[in-house]
């Protein structure tokens, strides 16, 4: 409300002087001009109209719309009465007008002991800006006012006040589009309010009761209150009412619980803890619980049953340093159940991930020697009812940065890593496959530059792996505990150049002024010798151990870049963008086998046969400015199969409005082809108070759309309403699945100045942010 400093400094402005109490003047007479005794009031200036009467040994009356202005603030009234015993007090009455550069507040009778710092503001009304700290966009760009009012506003102590019997909006209309009522409202200036039969008004028409609500007031934009239900309907779920409560711990912490209300499958309840302990210090964690209950559907086939359980999901992640050197980091991502993920989530990498991940590791880096520890649980779903599990507890590894030798262009370093490895295949909960096992492995490198020319580089290295392992694999690959150590050398040269190079300027162009083209040919060759128990080494989820020896490989290739220097219209130096980039490549094998762990092409997962001859890869990058980029890769085969992989993005950015859209398309050797596009839309309207958005997940392979949601907000003056559609399918191959496809509605109003919230399973896709 109004600052009791701003107040008392403009009355006592006016009346507070020694002259005046000690030196009555005669009836009729103007008020003398006499100087302040605080600096600061002797800024102000006074109407030398008034009317200076008194009343009595204790009363001192001024009239004839008595007028104030001092720095930043003004005071008026049409009586205004100085008692002096037992206490100083200030009784205004009389069309008072209050204002100073935050607001204007006008009342009938104003009762002020300035002893006491109390008041009572009676038949008051006022205007109050809100400021920076709110979203103009919620108003509609117009400014971020609230209007209030009351029979009486009372201020009980320095930061405390009261509202009898009033109401507040953001709205300008004689008719708001909305008001909140209530018969008292006490407020602590800077920290909370609480309202008592509170009322929210739409329009004129009551929409919510509540007998008390608690609201934060709080400059920081951080404080501790209830956030704006939202509403939301399914097929799934039924009638969904979402709510959320934000306590603000500190600066430095917040917590948010939320509770969720499904009329057909039950109810969840979470929480989410945030902190930022420093620049690189953070982390959350969150919890959420669902007592699903047991719902029938009626499908065309008969009645389908979703059955009661409960479920939980636990996500976070933190990072914390320790001193300048180490940071420890921590993620989880774990649901104890993925169906119930996939039902509900509307987040659609969120419904399709499934795997459960919790890690935790440390890394520390002193000068040349870099450290790390993971432990980590890695749980990935392979069918309904199979899974593997694998990750490492520990994995230790250290490694020593390149070293320069003598001097020379020959630089020496040094990996060691060591992991307990666990590797299980488990199905129906029993496990049918267990790999897990120990490993050492050590790596020294030595590489050389043997080119000093600035078109022409000339890089060789050699490597020389050893590596222990506490369990092997017999001649018919069954597990058996009997430990090996492989050793082999690694020899690779690569070489890109000579760079073909031309300059020009482009006079004509309003794009740029010049443009350089570049052409570098690149080659890589790399040779590993024959290695004796290959075959005896189990595969787990690392690559690095499936190395076939006796092979060797070659790639080739060639680059063409295009760079551009931007046209200024000051005539300075522009900057220089690579806007084009155009790749080809393709590896020759000497060895057949050598092909199946090629992880530079996609296409070497998507075939079972070995070739002497890759897919011809192509790369394009196209990057004109920073409103669009474009990039695709395609995957030729050279023995008749033909395309095996397309994939290519694009963000684009035009006017007021954005897109995205990629797409992919794998094909094996079967001539099965998966592929997909992802397609999202956004476009901002009204300078930004209406917001339009539309998502596409389309399985071309199955002709299937999987998710498509349309997203719309319009923000007014005062308020707004926000509201998506979005339809979800779910897998037509599990029979967890009660219904074929979910039909989402969720809507939300926006009342400027209040705070609304995204619920747990993702309702507004983003469009509604959370917390104060």
């Amino acid at each position: 409300m109004v600052s009791s400093r701003i107040l008392l400094s403009v009355l006592i402005c006016a009346l507070a002087t020694p002259a005046m109490a000690q030196s009555p003047q005669a009836e009729g007479q103007p008020v003398p001009t006499l100087p302040a005794t605080d600096p600061f009031f002797s800024t102000c200036t006074r109407n030398t109209q008034w009317v200076f009467e008194r009343m009595s040994a204790t009363q001192i009356r001024l009239t004839g719309q008595a007028e104030i202005e001092c720095p930043g603030m003004g005071f008026s009234a049409d009586v205004i009465d100085v008692f002096t015993d037992p206490e100083l007090r200030i009784v205004a009455s009389g069309n008072v007008v209050f204002s100073n550069p935050e607001g204007r507040i006008a009342a009938e009778r104003v009762e002020f002991n300035v002893a006491k710092g109390t008041g009572t503001f009676h038949q008051a009304s006022g205007i109050l800006s809100l400021g920076d700290t709110v979203d103009r966009a919620e108003f509609g760009g117009q400014e971020p006012d609230v209007y209030f009012y009351g029979d009486t506003i009372e201020r009980l102590s320095g930061r405390s006040y009261k509202l009898t019997r009033g109401g507040f909006t953001t709205c300008v209309q004689p008719t708001p589009r909305w008001e909140v009522t209530s018969s008292s409202v006490l407020l602590n200036l800077n920290d909370y309010a609480i309202a008592r039969n509170m009322l929210l008004r739409v329009k004129g028409v009551p929409l919510m009761y509540l007998p008390v609500i608690y609201y934060p007031i709080q400059n920081d934009d951080r404080a501790t209150g209830f956030l704006m239900p939202t509403y939301g309907s399914s097929t799934l779920r039924g009638q969904a009412f979402s709510n959320a409560f934000f306590w603000a711990i500190n600066r430095s912490q917040d917590a948010t619980f939320f509770h969720d209300w499904f009329t057909r499958t039950g109810q969840g309840a979470g929480a989410e803890y945030r902190y930022v302990a420093g620049q690189n210090s953070y982390g959350n964690l969150k919890y959420y619980r669902l007592e699903q209950h047991q719902a029938e559907f009626n499908q065309s086939g008969g009645v389908s049953v979703l059955p009661a359980q409960s479920t939980y999901q636990l996500t976070g992640n933190g990072n914390q340093t320790i001193g300048t050197a180490i940071r420890l980091h921590q993620r989880i991502d774990y649901t104890s159940s993925l169906i119930t993920q996939q039902l509900y989530q509307q987040n659609f990498y969120q419904a399709s991930n499934a795997t459960r991940t919790v890690e935790a590791g440390i890394v520390g880096s002193w000068r040349r020697i870099n450290t790390s520890a993971l432990f980590q649980r890695v749980e990935t779903s392979t069918g309904t009812d199979t899974s593997q599990v694998y990750g490492s507890s520990p994995r230790v590894t250290a490694s020593l940065a390149p070293q320069r030798i003598f001097g020379t262009p020959i630089y020496a370093s040094v990996t060691n890593d060591f992991g307990r490895l666990p590797y299980r295949e488990v199905r129906n909960g029993v496990v049918t496959t267990d790999k897990g096992l120990t490993r050492l492995d050590v790596l020294p490198t030595v590489r050389a530059a043997l080119s000093r020319l600035s078109f022409l580089s000339f890089n060789t290295s050699a490597s020389y792996r050893t590596t222990y392992y506490s369990r092997s694999a017999d001649d018919r690959g069954r597990v058996i505990d009997e430990p090996i150590t492989r050793r082999y050398l690694s020899l690779r040269s690569d070489i890109v150049g000579p760079v073909f190079a031309k300059i020009w300027d482009t006079p004509d162009s309003g794009y740029s002024e010049r443009r350089k083209h570049l052409i570098e040919p690149t080659f890589a060759i790399e040779y590993i010798p024959e290695i004796n128990n290959s075959n005896s080494v189990l595969t787990l989820s690392d690559s690095s151990d499936r190395i076939p020896g006796g092979s060797t490989r070659l790639t080739y290739g060639i680059n063409n870049r295009v760079l551009a220097r931007a046209r200024t219209s000051n005539g300075s130096a522009g900057s220089t963008i690579q806007f084009l980039t155009v790749g080809i490549q393709q590896t020759y094998y000497a060895t057949d086998r050598a092909s199946f762990n090629d992880t530079q092409y996609v296409s070497t997962n998507l075939r079972s046969r070995a070739v002497d001859l890759s897919d011809v890869a192509v790369n394009v990058k196209v990057t004109p400015s920073d409103r669009f980029d474009a990039t695709t890769r395609l995957e030729y085969d050279v023995h008749g199969e033909g395309l095996h992989v397309i994939t290519t993005a694009t963000r684009a950015r035009i006017g007021q409005g954005s897109t995205n859209v990629s797409y992919s398309r794998r094909r094996d050797e079967d001539e099965d082809a998966d592929s997909s596009l992802t397609w999202g839309t956004d476009v901002d309207l009204l300078a930004g108070r209406a917001r339009g958005s539309y998502s596409l997940t389309w399985d071309i392979g199955r002709s299937t759309i999987l998710t498509q949601g349309i997203g719309l907000s319009y923000l007014a003056q005062c308020c707004g309403i926000q509201a998506e559609f979005q339809r979800f399918k779910y897998p037509q191959s599990s029979s967890n699945f009660p219904i074929p496809s979910d039909r989402r509605f969720n809507v939300s109003f926006v009342l400027a100045g209040l705070g609304t919230f995204s619920n747990f399973f993702g309702a507004f896709g983003g469009l509604t942010g959370g917390g104060y």
